[in-house]
């Protein structure tokens, strides 16, 4: 008999998340087919904890984050795709919400409503709780672009609809965590700035950035209301938009931090080597 064809695929892309990805792997039970990318800098036990939770991995060179998911869409078999993270959560109530969309006969793409979690309290303020990206939609309708904070692009307009139930988002567990991600984001969006010759940083422009942000989170939205995780958070965007202006200054200026401290070591005055050298003693030997 002909095997019927595959509904829905989930695609995880997945660097280094052997605490998170048993949960997010036991809350796709209800899927047809799993394909979790392995970011080829793992070096921990993601890919055996993968494989015996009986998804498809494939592995693939890390270029930016779009490229990493756009590997999984590729491999993707079902006629939808939900694209889901390692610490991202789908409950009972969301995924029957997702089976009834790829049930639906006409063609949609629908958001989730991301339920931020940080350092283990879910996230009220700040604009945390308005965000809702695209995550279910008809196979090889979209391509990822970005090299961080990607999105999809649709080759044709589809109405986009919105589900009711959040996903989880169990994000910035501790402070290493969150602030290890900020200067790999920021790593990636000053060179993301840079090949699209951004605007000279300037004093002025890094200060400027950084009021509004900051005023956009703390007073607009509240973040304040979430109390220590909530005023931190906004402190770790900060901390991410910095990261990306001090790299896109770096690459601007073209200069080599190695020669730069090489010359000033070159610069430094010294004292001529006075060094004692200890004579024996006694001098004829004896003890």
């Amino acid at each position: 008999m002909p095997r019927e064809p595959l509904v829905l695929s989930v695609v995880v892309a997945v660097r280094d998340e052997e605490d998170m990805l048993p949960g997010c792997l036991r809350c796709l039970g209800f899927a047809d087919e799993v394909v979790v990318v392995l970011d080829d800098r793992t070096t921990d036990r993601s890919c055996g904890i993968a494989v015996a939770a009986g998804a498809r991995v494939l592995k693939a060179a890390f270029s930016d984050f779009a490229a990493l998911r756009s590997e999984g869409l590729d491999a993707a078999s079902g006629s939808w795709v939900l694209v889901v993270d390692a610490d991202e959560r789908v409950d009972a109530r969301l995924a029957r919400e997702i089976v009834q969309a790829c049930a639906a006969p006409e063609q949609a793409a629908y958001a989730l409503r991301i339920a931020n979690v940080f350092y283990g309290q879910p996230m009220v303020h700040g604009g945390w709780a308005s965000e809702a990206p695209v995550r279910l939609f008809p196979h090889g309708s979209a391509r990822f672009v970005g090299s961080v904070h990607e999105h999809l692009e649709f080759d044709t307009a589809l109405e986009v609809k919105i589900l009711a139930a959040p996903l989880l988002h169990f994000s910035h567990r501790s402070l290493e965590h969150a602030l290890s991600k900020s200067a790999a984001y920021g790593d990636l969006a000053g060179r993301r700035l840079y090949e699209q010759r951004a605007p000279t940083v300037t004093t002025v422009r890094m200060l400027r950035v950084a009021a509004y942000h900051l005023l956009r989170r703390m007073v607009w939205k509240q973040a304040w209301r979430d109390g220590v995780p909530g005023v931190f958070e906004v402190f770790r965007t900060e901390t991410e938009h910095l990261a990306g202006q001090v790299r896109l200054w770096e690459l601007q200026r073209g200069a080599d931090p190695v020669a730069i401290y090489a010359d000033l070591d070159q610069r430094i005055e010294v004292l001529p080597s006075c060094r004692v050298v200890e004579e024996s003693w006694p001098p004829d030997g004896s003890r």
